[in-house]
């Protein structure tokens, strides 16, 4: 049987526009995944929650952006850093650690 390969985390950044304070933190999360993307490969996907298709999330969210989800489950928001991240995907793959991982 071959061995299968791990699967690549994919993280989900929620975003907004048109808020000062929005934008701020928003460069702050993506300054902070850049350094956990120096140490682990993972796919990212930002999605604004103003955008057509978004009301879940935008009722779900509107006060709390930048949220942070991986596979699916949410795991910050708010005022969050790279350790949460870094705490999360460990958690995910307890074998995980950035001499195995792939850039």
């Amino acid at each position: 049987m071959p061995a299968r390969l791990p699967k690549i985390p994919r993280l989900t950044l929620f975003s907004g526009p048109n808020c000062s304070l929005c934008d701020a933190w928003m460069k702050i999360a993506k300054a902070e995944l850049a350094k956990v993307k120096d140490l682990y490969h993972f796919d990212l996907q930002v999605i604004n929650i103003q955008d057509r298709g978004q009301e879940t999330w935008k009722r779900r969210y509107v006060y709390w952006i930048p949220v942070l989800h991986l596979d699916g489950e949410e795991i910050a928001r708010g005022r969050w850093d790279a350790s949460n991240v870094l705490t999360a995907l460990r958690q995910r793959d307890p074998g995980l650690n950035s001499e195995n991982s792939s850039k």
